[in-house]
Order: structure tokens, then C-alpha cells, then sequence
């Protein structure tokens, strides 16, 4: 059993970017849909863009682990933070792999890759229209390099946003694929929704044109998982307590629950 790694949390510096930028994209290796977005080349200068236009934005934040035998960086972090009340960056609502996508294609619907970051976006913030209040925190990347991995440096940074949101009393948001879901899961997270996309839909059009003859990428699925604040345990233990005294009397729906969203997806702004 491996243990866990000294690491001192600290926040992020421009002269950190292109590092993290590093650790960000070969961090994504399990997760086929970020393969199928861009490559590694391609998007190390937007990652860095991205780095550097919200490193001094306070609803970013950003946060770094740093092994403290070999100073080198072991993984980052960055989760939004959006009050009730205020404008707040849009990114901050959103995940990295498909904001980052976003903007390496410039939004433009016609290139072969927009379908999939659109629908990745989508998704993420009609689930969080669904399952969360305006005041909260939302999860961008959590990213650790390979050579560190399960040295428990996910979960430190995890408690960052954690002992954030629950000062405030604030939940957490975060929408990611089932491949990463065990992070999330062992801190208290539950999940709030689940989707799967066909990667064989997003395949270059060379590659469609190829048929059974192309690669098979197979369904992806993703999980979109929350860490409530105590006010909403409150309000779920009463819906449900509600629902068990009405027991034969009628069914006591959720007040959150919806039809998922349709596949189809809308060029709105979006773990």
C-alpha cells in the first residue's frame, strides 16, 4: 500500500502556468472524450490562456500541490465560486476539458469537435440549474500527474473547495466522467444525475466515413455528482420525511426532478 504524499497546498502563480499546463494534459488519459476534443499540442497554449486570464479573477480559484521533498508540482485545482448575487466570469460555471475545447475551436458549430464540447457544457449547467442553488461552488479540474497518482493528492485538493463551501454553508458541483467518480464519491459527494454520450457520433468525418471499419469508441458516462450544504440536507431529510407520512395518501414528487435534457444540444455558456 502506497502512502500518502507531503504536499503543502498553495495558491496558483502566473509563473506556475506553464507546469500546470503540463500536469493538465497528461492528466486525461482515461477519458476518451478528451481525446476526441484536441490533442496535447494543440492545446497547451489555450490551457495557458485560460490559466492566465482568470489566475487574478476571485471567482477562480485556483490551487496547487506542491510535494514538499521535490518542490515539483504534483496536481492543481480550480473550482468557481458564484455568489447569489453578482456577474461572475462564465468559466467559472463550467468544466475545463470542454471550456478549453470551446475555445480552441472559437465556438465556431461547423468544426467536427463543437457537437461534443456543446453537449458536454450543456449538460453541466442544466444540471446545475436543476439540482443547485445560485450561491455555490462548481468544480473545473481536479488534475494530478501521472507519477503521483494515488499518493491521496486529489483528495487534498478536494478538501480545498470542501472547507471552502462549508464555511459559507454553500453546496459543490461537479460534473465528471465515472472513470473519476471514486474521488468524489469517498468525500461525501452523491450523484444527482447520470448521462452517457456515443463517442462514435463525434468522430472526425474521415473517420465516420469509415464505419464499422473506423475505430470503435464505444459510450462514455458521465456523473454529475454534488456535496449539499446543511440547508439542503435540511430541506431533503424534511421532503423526505414528507413523503414517508403521506405514505398510501400520494405520492410527494421531488421538487428538482426533471425529464433529462434532450441530446440535442443549444450553443449556451458552460469536472
Amino acid at each position: 500500500m502506497q502512502s500518502i504524499l507531503d504536499i503543502d497546498i498553495l495558491p496558483a502563480q502566473h509563473s506556475s502556468v506553464s507546469t500546470m499546463a503540463h500536469v493538465f494534459i497528461n492528466s486525461f488519459d482515461l477519458d476518451g472524450s478528451v481525446k476526441l476534443m484536441y490533442t496535447k499540442d494543440e492545446i497547451v497554449p489555450i490551457i495557458q490562456e485560460i490559466l492566465h486570464d482568470y489566475m487574478d479573477d476571485d471567482a477562480i480559484q485556483f490551487r496547487l500541490a506542491v510535494a514538499r521533498d521535490t518542490r515539483r508540482l504534483a496536481g492543481w485545482m480550480s473550482f468557481g465560486v458564484i455568489p447569489a448575487l453578482g456577474r461572475v466570469p462564465e468559466f467559472a460555471f463550467n468544466e475545463m476539458t470542454s471550456w478549453a475545447a470551446q475555445k480552441l475551436i472559437h465556438g465556431y458549430a461547423s468544426d467536427y469537435r463543437y457537437p461534443l464540447a456543446a453537449q458536454l457544457e450543456d449538460r453541466s449547467r442544466h444540471g446545475q440549474s436543476l439540482h443547485m442553488l445560485r450561491h455555490r461552488l462548481v468544480i473545473n479540474t481536479i488534475v494530478t500527474d501521472p507519477e503521483y497518482r494515488r499518493l491521496g493528492v486529489a483528495g487534498k485538493l478536494l478538501r480545498c473547495a470542501v472547507d471552502r463551501a462549508r464555511s459559507n454553508d454553500w453546496a459543490i458541483w461537479v460534473q465528471t466522467p465515472t472513470v473519476y467518480e471514486g474521488l468524489f464519491w469517498r468525500n461525501g459527494f452523491h450523484d444527482v444525475g447520470t448521462f452517457g454520450l456515443d463517442l462514435n457520433a463525434f468522430k472526425p468525418p474521415e473517420e465516420v466515413a469509415m464505419g464499422v471499419h473506423g475505430r470503435q469508441l464505444g459510450i462514455q458516462t458521465w456523473r454529475q455528482m454534488k456535496l449539499g450544504s446543511r440547508a439542503e440536507s435540511l430541506l431533503e431529510r424534511a421532503i423526505a420525511e414528507t413523503a414517508e407520512a403521506e405514505g398510501t395518501r400520494g405520492h410527494v414528487p421531488n421538487p428538482r426532478s426533471t425529464s433529462p435534457p434532450s441530446s440535442t444540444s443549444a450553443n449556451t455558456s458552460t469536472q
